[in-house]
């Protein structure tokens, strides 16, 4: 019985072999709906021209077809190259920047420079694409490119990429949902023009890996030992990076950012039996073709009964489960986290005493000062009485969402041991968004209690998810951020979807998903503040479980520590304050991520005095950004959100590039 139950299990290889089957299947299906099977080969090689049948099978059906498997083998090619040179599972376009700095390119030059963009695509693409991946290289330098350095600097080199986006998505509203559906990769097809400018890079590309793949392979060694061969490191190391990065630049130009393919498609790789690396290579192309196929197809498939969704959220959709399931089958190396302060704080009341005083500062300058008739000019007492109607609702509610951000990441970072998880990067932000997403264009009515409930619901799924899942590896630092990246995939694509319909609330969702405070009302304000107070008061009954979880479960069990109702609680209370910040700035902040950080540098250790010093940092910063927002480009203003990654992404980076190892 157990030998008969081993024979019928499916594998990777088996289940991606079945997918490809279908999809072929379906395929089919759809083009015999459209055009006899007869008429096949003559729409292939001479269409009718009479014919609007031939004519739109050939010059929209197939290259469709062609773009995918084109594309999704690209990007998975990509992927697994940037996996063997940097040594981690965790590298691929998405995940290191290079697709949101070519889209970041290509977004700025279709606006300001369309006739450059449209005749320079492919350049303009690389170049963005080689830009970002600079920058998360020299960010990640200092700590010897250790996996973690790399993607957490990936990741903060794609909040800020995003950030921009989203500016120039709220400055151009009028093409908003074009650059949307863009955003999230688009397959539909009106002639072979995107093929015929895709695949000769495809080609070379392919022989190029072929050229590098023993010089690749010996990369697998140590770095003394592929010395010892001969071998130039920096040089196999350049012209590979090079070639992923081209790679995955020209996809994005061609059809927009697609993620989650050149992520999935190694992993997937790997777990069907593929070790030696030109096996993987080729494994990694094929199941990224496959995965793209598949994903495309089913979206065709569902425009029978719904308006299409992009592809690269379908990818999203369909590569996150893929990863989860798989995940468990493949041997991750265990990387350490990056290193926090190494000094301990022997004065806290002090250093939060000065924090305190930075932000009651911070708070007075946004209160007062401003741009008038007579320049830029502190309030005088009479007058700032008649301001405070306007800003400090507002301003109260930035600040509650950053006390919120920051306790929540705090938590999720001792919780897991990790200091790159935050609510931002696993999914908890946007599990929240999603939840009020799906109130806000599914309810014709709804109060700011049932908003807190859905993003709520959405941010505790989302994390739960998380957690459960690593609990098989014991919380490993790797597998953790993977399953977090995968969840916030699928729910950024579910996200996408609904963005995409161009629905009439589509654009004052688009402002609050930015982080916008324009509306806040006083008495919005004043529950903001409220519910921070009272997460600030509840957080003391947890200090001690924050600081017994790091130790590990079986140092944690033998201190008298119930693991299971402790991160139950730990996961609410982190999930409620996330789910209320993000009903105020929306998920894109940063600030869950930055502000434990800072109050580790400062030398806050312990638990509680790391999440009242990260509760105060995570203030001031949205402070800042809200004063910023509202002057920076006066009269017009940018959301807080916004402003908040654009200043905390690159004192971030800052800080990491500090913080050499």
């Amino acid at each position: 019985m157990i030998q008969t139950h081993n024979r019928l299990r499916l594998g990777p290889t088996s289940i991606v072999i079945l997918l490809f089957a279908a999809t072929l299947v379906s395929a089919a299906a759809r083009l015999s709906d459209l055009l006899p099977v007869r008429d096949w080969w003559q729409v292939l090689t001479s269409p009718d021209l009479a014919s609007y049948t031939q004519v739109l099978v050939h010059d929209s059906v197939l290259p469709r077809f062609v773009i995918a498997l084109v594309a999704g083998g690209v990007l998975g090619l990509s992927g697994t190259i940037f996996q063997q040179v940097l040594r981690t599972p965790l590298a691929d376009p998405s995940t290191l920047g290079v697709s949101a700095g070519a889209y970041l390119a290509l977004a700025v030059a279709g606006l300001w420079v369309p006739a450059l963009a449209s005749s320079a695509r492919e350049l303009i693409a690389l170049g963005g694409g080689l830009t970002a991946f600079a920058l998360v290289f020299l960010i990640a330098w200092p700590h010897r490119l250790s996996p973690i350095a790399l993607i957490l600097a990936g990741l903060i080199i794609t909040f800020v990429c995003g950030a921009i986006s989203a500016a120039i998505s709220l400055s151009y509203s009028m093409g908003m949902n074009g650059l949307f559906v863009w955003a999230s990769g688009s397959l539909t097809q009106n002639d072979w023009s995107a093929v015929s400018r895709l695949a000769p890079y495809a080609a070379l590309g392919c022989l190029g890996a072929a050229l590098l793949t023993r010089p690749l392979g010996v990369l697998s060694l140590s770095d003394e030992g592929a010395r010892s061969l001969g071998l130039s490191l920096s040089s196999v190391r350049l012209l590979s990076i090079l070639l992923a990065v081209m790679l995955a630049a020209f996809t994005v130009s061609a059809v927009g950012v697609i993620g989650f393919v050149g992520f999935a498609a190694p992993f997937i790789a790997r777990a069907s039996g593929a070790r030696r690396l030109p096996q993987r290579m080729i494994a990694g192309t094929v199941i990224g073709a496959v995965l793209l196929l598949a994903a495309d197809e089913g979206l065709q498939q569902a425009a029978r009964f719904m308006r299409e969704i992009p592809a690269g959220a379908a990818t999203g959709l369909l590569g996150a489960p893929l990863i989860a399931i798989f995940l468990g089958r493949l041997p991750v190396v265990e990387t350490p986290a990056l290193a926090a302060a190494e000094h301990r704080n022997h004065r806290p009341l002090l250093y939060l005493a000065a924090t305190a005083v930075v932000l009651l500062a911070l708070i007075w300058i946004s209160l007062s000062l401003g741009p008038s008739l007579d320049g830029w000019t502190f309030a005088s007492p009479s007058h700032l009485q008649s301001l405070l109607i306007w800003r400090l609702p507002r301003l109260a509610a930035a600040a509650a969402a950053g006390v919120l951000f920051a306790v929540s990441g705090t938590i999720i970072q001792r919780m897991t041991g990790n200091p790159m998880a935050s609510p931002e990067i696993i999914g908890v932000s946007t599990g929240a968004a999603l939840g009020i997403l799906l109130l806000v264009l599914l309810a014709p009515a709804f109060t700011p209690l049932t908003q807190l409930g859905a993003a709520a619901a959405g941010a505790i799924v989302s994390l739960a998810a998380v957690l459960l899942m690593g609990r098989r590896s014991r919380y490993n630092p790797d597998h953790v951020l993977l399953f977090g990246i995968a969840i916030n995939t699928a729910f950024a694509a579910l996200i996408a979807v609904l963005l995409g319909t161009g629905l009439p609330k589509i654009f004052g969702v688009l402002q609050w998903m930015a982080g916008s405070t324009y509306s806040t009302t006083p008495m919005q304000a004043i529950i903001a503040v409220a519910v921070a107070i009272v997460v600030l008061m509840v957080a003391p009954f947890f200090s001690r479980w924050l600081d017994l979880l790091p130790l590990g479960t079986s140092s944690s069990k033998a201190l008298g520590l119930n693991i299971s109702v402790s991160r139950a609680a730990l996961l609410l209370l982190s999930a409620i304050a996330a789910a209320a910040a993000t009903l105020l700035i929306g998920p894109l902040s940063f600030v869950g991520l930055m502000a434990p950080h800072i109050a580790r540098t400062l030398g806050f250790q312990r638990a509680l005095p790391h999440m009242l010093a990260a509760a105060m940092a995570g203030a001031a910063l949205t402070t800042l950004a809200d004063f910023i927002g509202r002057v920076a480009l006066f009269p017009n203003q940018l959301p807080v959100g916004i402003v908040a990654t654009l200043i905390g992404g690159p004192y971030f980076l800052w800080l990491m590039r500090k913080q050499v190892h």
